[in-house]
């Protein structure tokens, strides 16, 4: 016997928000009547989460019925992985939900011929024993999940994501639906999104393979690229790899002479540590002067790579390395740049201001002593702060602009990641701060100032000079005018 379709229905107003649909499909108190293309694409993937399918049945002349029961019903039996042959001790500490929390059900119809869709409460129903929050809690609406797979394609941080889902939702009229969303259902999903899309940075071909094809991507992108390898006493042996696009070499070369060591971990599933050298040209940009990947961190390596950097950029002659306290780093600078005595140029090294003080507050407990310290660290700040923030002047105490940009690479690198995949996300780092160089001294030569209360003619005569200097010069001709 072919069963009837109930008669009475509405039609809901087409200018609903997401989340007055949502309640709508929670709460049904009266039939609905809804366009199939609509009901498919924007009303039920916000209550995915809601409702899942009891049973289903299919007419003759190709209606469909399928009936829902509220997630909390729970009708379908937990696993208990009886039959993996696990031991106790090595199972997961799961927790199976109670069943039969709600008993609230809805009947669906797809009405072929008409192309249209009715829902209906299923046999006078029980009205839900819980919020609609609650079942955001449980389970992510279809909608969310597309919202947060979209986003995790442009492979931002999972906090920023999340930050930005729920920021776009709110716009959108779902912010009821994503309040809920959590960190770490974001990153779960990040990682199924962009699993498939990272596995060329993965190579699961071994380290000899992943080293080979770094270095011929490294070349392909026109690095120049060696290989070596340092023996120790111990019969250990350490490899690493130099590389360095020529544009790169120029400006070590040419502003060189203060150098920013240092290096980072987690960029690779091999642990191997990079390297990076900084350097800031005559416009005050920062850009990277070499890398290199090294498997343990030492003296002797790091003095072999910055050895072979030499030997790629002869006339590169550092006055100053600024690095943090890594006694390995300065070791490794002393051995390839012996100074003196050596008949070359003297070679020192400076500390950072920051890990300095660092060090000093984890080893200085006494609230007085600290202070005494503090003054007498900061005893020029006057002169000092001229020094590191006058565009003319700029000095340089700390590591932190290396820092920056080793910050901004592993935002990109996973820890599983082979060296291959560090390679594409260095190269794609080092083009941007290259851009970012180029626009600067772009600007530099080319960029006016714009100021208000300052006359046309003495902003005409402001614009010969270089912008740094123009915005100087604006602070004081509107001193000036101000005193008039």
């Amino acid at each position: 016997m072919e069963e009837t379709v109930p008669s009475d229905t509405i039609t809901p107003p087409e200018d609903l928000t997401p989340d007055e649909k949502r309640s709508l499909l929670f709460n049904v108190s009266c039939s609905l009547e809804i366009l199939m293309k609509d009901f498919d694409k924007d009303w039920w993937p916000l209550v995915s989460n809601i409702w899942t399918q009891w049973n289903s049945h299919t007419q003759v002349n190709g209606n469909v019925r399928k009936v829902f029961a509220c997630r909390f019903t729970k009708h379908r039996v937990s696993s208990t992985r009886s039959k993996e042959n696990i031991p106790n001790e090595k199972r997961r500490v799961t927790k199976i939900r109670p069943s039969k929390i709600c008993n609230a059900k809805i009947r669906v119809w797809w009405l072929v011929s008409l192309k249209i869709v009715k829902v209906e409460r299923y046999n006078n129903s029980s009205e839900h024993t819980h919020s609609l929050l609650e079942s955001d809690r449980l389970k992510r609406s279809q909608a969310t999940r597309t919202l947060v797979e979209k986003e995790a394609v442009k492979n931002y941080s999972p906090p920023a994501i999340t930050s930005a889902i729920k920021e776009y939702a709110s716009k959108l009229g779902l912010g009821a639906s994503v309040s809920e969303l959590k960190r770490k259902e974001v990153a779960n999903i990040k990682y199924k999104v962009r699993g498939p899309m990272e596995a060329h940075l993965t190579c699961n071909s071994g380290l000899r393979s992943d080293i080979s094809e770094s270095v011929s991507f490294l070349i392909e992108k026109g690095y120049q690229v060696e290989n070596y390898c340092v023996s120790h006493q111990s019969a250990k042996t350490t490899k690493g790899f130099v590389f360095a696009h020529p544009k790169q070499l120029e400006k070590l070369q040419r502003h060189g002479w203060l150098t920013l060591i240092d290096s980072t971990h987690k960029t690779n599933k091999y642990d191997w540590r990079l390297f990076t050298l900084y350097v800031r040209d005559t416009y005050g940009s920062w850009d990277v002067g070499a890398h290199f990947f090294v498997s343990n961190e030492d003296c002797d390596t790091v003095s072999e790579a910055l050895k072979i950097i030499r030997s790629k950029c002869r006339q590169w002659s550092p006055r100053y390395f600024l690095l943090d306290q890594s006694g390995i780093e300065a070791k490794g600078i002393k051995k390839a740049f012996p100074g003196i005595s050596a008949g070359e140029q003297q070679c020192d090294v400076i500390l950072c201001v920051v890990h300095v003080m660092r060090t000093w507050m984890t080893k200085i407990y006494d609230k007085k002593t600290r202070d005494i310290m503090n003054a007498a660290m900061h005893k020029r700040t006057k002169a000092l702060w001229a020094r590191q923030h006058s565009p003319l002047l700029l000095q340089v105490t700390s590591t932190n602009p290396l820092e920056s940009y080793h910050n901004e690479l592993k935002r990109l690198t996973s820890f599983s990641h082979g060296l291959i995949g560090a390679a594409h996300n260095i190269i794609n780092v080092d083009c941007k701060k290259r851009s970012e160089s180029e626009v600067t001294a772009f600007d530099f030569h080319t960029k006016k100032i714009s100021a208000y209360g300052v006359d046309n003619d003495i902003i005409e005569e402001i614009h010969k000079f270089p912008f740094p200097l123009q915005r100087l010069l604006v602070e004081e001709a509107r001193a000036v005018m101000s005193r008039i």
